[in-house]
């Protein structure tokens, strides 16, 4: 009996081919028979016909010479087959490229700008116009300004692989360059609701009514506000400057009296409902650090620190933004300024724990104050506070007479505040002590001190601030960062907490429950949330010690949610009570010392088995396991210790029995949870950063360096595909499986419509302001739930 020849081998071009001529592959195999070979060249994407070489002896390479039209990186495998149609076992894959045929060189390169979503750009010089895609070529070196126009409803989200964000660019044209613009609707038309965590939030101010909370957050160099419905508990906007960063924050007695200093210099008065400026001046010639409101007129103070040391502090009427009083200057840096609520004072907390107290009319430094961290006028204004080390002083305003001295267990008192309603200071620190004090008796009406996880790591409490009308105030912190508001039970003692943070760092998976009526998130804080279907946030699930949660999953009836860390733990909560169901499971080390951190995990619709796919880091490497265990009895049911690949996902089909595995060769494992047989499909090979398993179990969504594709569970034949050059990392598909959304580094988000004819029609859905890590569908369709690098989750209306 003849028997199949060995595994092929194949050679490719080490130079790339050009588009339309032959270029030159070889394989080469042995027959055990010795019988002649014909060798066959599997293409991939790059072609879809098969090109066979001539007969040639056992052990003798068979040469052929393809054309290729479409331009890109493909991989090609090529195998043998004898005499008696054997077939033998293909070779590994070789990767090559395909370039377009090079122009005449005419002194010029080409620009292509490709337009996602709804928007016009333009170029100066002419030659880009485009509401799609199109290209101009422009001298060598020219330099070419791209302007974008978005239409009615839309805006302008940025320019792609272009160099810079948010703005009109300008194009050095060097070489050939293909970039992109992204348009996306506006967000009062596209968000259903937003939650969002905060880099390093350091000051917040109360609007007039105390409905809404400006807070001013610095990530990285770049600082901006989030203002936040407190009695929602969600974000109402996030403003930010494309030229410069804010610096500080002060609301006024009007809703329209939202004050910023910006870091050139201006201050400027901002729309909060639109994060539009409405009146803009320069104030002074660097960064206004410092801003201060008379509580009951159109005056506003401001402060800088010159380069030249101390500090200046300037008054404005805001209503022109002139000048309304002569300028003061200190000989040291100012912390913050206080006004008094009749006007007639202000108070400056000067750096070496001083504070001064000036009148304004005449102006003339009347006291000052030493040992001072922190100071707080009553809001009758007769009294102040001057808080430090354990210790509160309450002096009369008109005498500056010591009325009261209170000592209690906060260390160095960061900040203070007094409440409007009741004769109550709130005391923080910069080791999270939180104190709510009685002004008259000096007893602890209320403590919050918490002990952060790393307390080393830790840098207390930044800002504190009475509600305007409740007995209730927000606490800042830097790190870890929180926003949180808290209700004082004077009668119990205690306080209760709401944290408006959802996530102090980066959103890496959402997933909502089958009925839709709750969604988890999961973010490098080690945390996960639960939110109810109109945003409210309902429990904080905590068993990952503080270790980054990476993947989440639900069963069918919602009762039990997976959660997958870095600390190798695989939980199972009650998504009722939010409590564990079980003790974690761990999954298995790999090497002594290296815990796999879990990227994946799959709950079947069931409940009764769990799978995840965890990676483990070495120095020169990493290597994926991926174990699945009976739920009730903890048993392991299948180990993989290392995949060829890593995996890219996982999902049950919805009958529980078979678990698909996916790896980043672009081929998966289904394993049959009854016969526990283990079945390997391939597809053509490309390097898969995502993929999303359909609702029906039949079809894969990917996404790699060509484009977006949906391929066939079972055979791994492609069923429908687009090119994109913009690699995605996370995607959802919608619950009636025609249709998949998703992103990722280029922030935008997209949604595919599947269609009959094999095509993938892109829109727009919405923008983060950095990496789309998450992507989650509601059970009915109406809405789509995103999280990412910049802490946002958002949920996107479906039209």
């Amino acid at each position: 009996m003849s028997r199949p020849p060995g595994q092929a081998r194949i050679e490719a071009p080490v130079v790339g081919l050009t588009a339309g001529l032959p270029g030159g592959f070889r394989c080469i195999a042995e027959d055990p028979d010795g019988d002649a070979l014909t060798y066959a060249f599997d293409w991939g994407r790059a072609k879809a016909e098969v090109s066979l070489s001539e007969r040639v002896p056992s052990g003798t390479a068979g040469d052929v010479a393809p054309v290729f039209q479409t331009k890109g990186q493909f991989s090609a495998r090529c195998r043998a087959v004898d005499t008696h149609g054997q077939l033998g076992a293909w070779s590994e894959y070789a990767l090559f490229e395909v370039h377009p045929a090079p122009p005449l060189d005419d002194g010029k390169r080409e620009l292509t700008v490709e337009v996602f979503g709804h928007g016009r750009v333009t170029s100066t010089p002419s030659g880009i116009d485009c509401t799609s895609t199109c290209s101009a070529r422009f001298e060598v070196g020219a330099e070419v300004t791209l302007s974008a126009e978005p239409q009615p409803g839309w805006r302008f989200t940025g320019l792609l692989r272009c160099g810079t964000e948010r703005a009109s660019q300008v194009v050095r044209v060097d070489h050939n360059y293909h970039c992109g613009a992204g348009f996306a609707r506006r967000e009062e038309q596209a968000v259903e609701w937003r939650q969002t965590g905060a880099s390093y939030p350091s000051d917040a101010s109360w609007g007039p009514d105390g409905r809404l909370l400006a807070v001013l957050d610095q990530r990285g160099t770049r600082g901006g506000l989030r203002i936040w419905n407190a009695g929602l508990g969600q974000v109402a906007r996030i403003i930010h400057q494309d030229s410069t960063d804010i610096r500080s924050v002060s609301w006024g007695p009007r809703d329209e009296d939202l004050a910023v200093g910006l870091a050139d210099g201006r201050l400027a008065l901002i729309d909060p409902a639109t994060g539009a400026l409405h009146q803009t001046w320069s104030a002074h010639a660097g960064p206004v650090v410092g801003l201060a409101w008379y509580a009951r007129g159109n005056e506003l103070a401001s402060v800088s620190h010159p380069e030249t040391g101390g500090a200046e502090v300037r008054f404005w009427a805001a209503s022109s933004g002139t000048e309304s009083r002569a300028p003061l200057r200190t000989a040291r840096t100012l912390r913050k300024i206080h006004w008094s609520p009749d006007g007639a004072r202000v108070a400056l907390e000067m750096a070496g724990e001083q504070v001064e107290i000036h009148n304004l009319d005449p102006w003339v430094q009347v006291h000052e104050v030493g040992h001072g961290d922190s100071f707080s006028w009553s809001p009758d204004g007769a009294r102040y506070a001057v808080g430090s080390y354990r210790n509160v002083r309450v002096y009369e305003t008109a005498t500056h007479e010591l009325q009261a001295s209170w000592f209690g267990p906060w260390s160095v008192s960061s900040r203070m505040d007094w409440s409007p309603t009741q004769d109550w200071l709130v005391i923080v620190d910069l080791v999270h002590s939180l104190t709510v004090l009685n002004v008259n008796t000096g007893t602890v009406v209320a403590n919050g001190t918490e002990v952060p996880p790393n307390p080393l790591d830790a840098l207390g409490f930044s800002a504190v601030r009475f509600h305007p009308v409740h007995d209730s105030f927000v606490a800042v912190a830097r790190r870890p960062a929180s926003v949180s508001t808290f209700s004082v039970d004077a009668q119990q003692s205690r306080l209760q907490r709401h944290e408006l943070v959802a996530h102090s760092s980066a959103i890496n998976a959402t997933k909502w429950s089958p009925a839709g009526d709750r969604l988890a998130s999961a973010g490098d804080d080690g945390k996960v949330r639960l939110w109810g279907a109109a945003g409210q946030a309902l429990a904080t699930l905590d068993g990952h010690e503080g270790k980054s949660v990476r993947a989440l999953g639900w069963d069918a009836s919602g009762a039990r949610l997976a959660s997958g860390g870095a600390d190798g733990r695989v939980c199972v909560w009650d998504a009722g009570t939010g409590r564990l169901t079980q003790p974690p499971l761990q999954m298995m080390q790999r090497a002594q010392g290296h815990t796999p951190k879990v990227e994946h995990v799959a709950l079947s619709p069931d409940g009764r088995t769990l799978a995840s796919a965890g990676a483990t880091l070495f120095l020169t490497g990493s290597m994926t396991s991926v174990q699945v265990w009976d739920v009730a009895s903890r048993t392991e049911l299948l180990n993989i210790p290392e995949t060829d690949s890593p995996v890219v996902a996982l999902g049950w089909t919805p009958d529980s029995q078979s678990l698909i595995i996916v790896y980043t060769h672009a081929a998966w494992d289904v394993w049959n949870r009854s016969s526990g047989v283990l079945k390997r499909v391939e597809s053509a090979p490309e390097i898969l950063t995502t993929a999303a398993l359909s609702p029906d179990g039949t079809r894969l969504a990917c996404s790699d360096r060509l484009g977006v594709s949906v391929l066939d569970v079972g055979t791994g034949a492609v069923v429908a595909e687009t090119p994109m050059w913009m690699r995605q990392l996370s995607l959802a598909w919608h619950p009636d499986g025609t249709r998949f959304s998703g992103g990722g580094a280029y922030q935008l988000v997209f949604d595919w419509q599947v269609h009959e004819h094999g095509q993938l029609l892109p829109s727009v859905m919405g923008v983060h302001d950095s990496t789309v890590l998450g992507a989650s569908w509601r059970g009915d369709g109406e809405v789509l739930t995103t999280g990412g690098a910049d802490m946002a989750l958002v949920t996107w209306r479906a039209r």
